[in-house]
């Protein structure tokens, strides 16, 4: 059994890539193909994508094209990188930004000064508190995670005491029947916590801290994937890499369930290939939509991780896919 990448990375290359660029420049990228200005989430997103494929090699003038563009997107008196039109929090911004900058050796313009209402631990506990655990476990973690990995990626901006009591908080937090983050939830799950989860799984992950509760949490991952592979039809590819990434992370630490992972992973790689396999569906999810280039990362991400768990027999390319999240935090 094997999935054949070659065709769709080659297109990405050869006809996406080039198609996304602003005024035909390499570096400058809309967050839709065909529009007119850079903005965020076409800048950083190529940069992930363009990692993914082990194709990030930008020449001296296109380095400095994103350079460029990420300046410009800076707030000087925050420190925050901002969307021109936006569509996600200054935090999810911010980390996203400064992640794919990270692949690039690019620093940031001006220091994080947002960093100083949340620099002391009371600080950062009360931050914590005020998210919401019960209903928006997924759309409060683009703060909760963002936050931490904008200050993972800069260095030096907290104490590294400030972590510790970042995961003691999160730890407390996971619920031992569904090995994720939330208060309130059902006991096998909901996706709601399997899209926040997520987003805590990769700063763990970074920081080489263990995730309590692995077996608990692939029985609730496992348990919420539908029959065609997916978790939610509205959400078919970032909720599709969060919940995959829970499963395959977790079984590191629970070696019994790795057969049952697998079979997971298989129904989603069977999925997502029949997709991008598709003239119709590459234009509908990537070269159509308004966060196209946005989605492409998501849909590399996940045969990234997915190729690194089944292994490369599997989920063919020309050259190993590289998960960003293996580099630094934040998706």
């Amino acid at each position: 059994m094997s999935w054949d990448l070659r065709d769709f990375v080659r297109w990405i290359v050869e006809e996406f890539e080039p198609a996304a660029r602003v005024a035909g420049v390499r570096g400058r990228y809309a967050r839709k193909i065909g529009a007119a200005d850079i903005e965020l989430y076409g800048i950083a997103d190529m940069a992930c994508v363009l990692h993914t494929l082990g194709a990030l090699r930008p020449d001296a003038a296109a380095l400095r094209e994103w350079r460029d563009g990420f300046y410009a997107l800076s707030d000087e008196a925050t420190g925050y990188i901002l969307e021109r039109a936006p569509t996600h929090g200054r935090l999810h911004n911010t980390a996203f930004a400064l992640a794919a900058m990270n692949l690039l050796g690019i620093p940031p313009r001006h220091p994080l000064r947002f960093a100083g209402q949340y620099a002391t631990q009371a600080q950062l506990l009360t931050f914590l508190n005020a998210l919401d655990w019960q209903h928006g476990v997924y759309r409060d973690s683009h703060d909760g995670a963002g936050l931490a990995s904008c200050l993972a990626l800069v260095s030096d901006t907290v104490p590294a005491a400030w972590f510790d009591c970042y995961f003691d908080r999160l730890d407390e937090l996971l619920d031992p029947a569904n090995g994720m983050l939330g208060i309130g939830k059902p006991a096998g799950g909901d996706c709601d916590q399997v899209g926040g989860t997520f987003h805590y799984a990769f700063v763990y992950e970074y920081f080489h801290r263990r995730m309590p509760h692995p077996e608990a949490r692939i029985a609730a991952v496992l348990g919420l994937q539908q029959a065609n592979g997916e978790w939610l039809a509205a959400n078919p590819w970032w909720l599709t890499l969060d919940a995959m990434y829970l499963a395959t992370r977790a079984a590191r630490h629970c070696q019994r369930r790795v057969d049952d992972v697998s079979r997971c992973v298989r129904r989603v790689v069977a999925l997502c290939h029949e997709r991008v396999s598709s003239p119709a569906d590459r234009r509908r999810y990537f070269a159509e939509a308004d966060l196209g280039v946005h989605t492409l990362t998501a849909a590399i991400s996940i045969f990234a991780e997915a190729q690194q768990f089944l292994g490369a027999h599997e989920v063919v390319t020309d050259w190993p896919l590289q998960l960003v999240l293996d580099r630094r935090p934040f998706i």
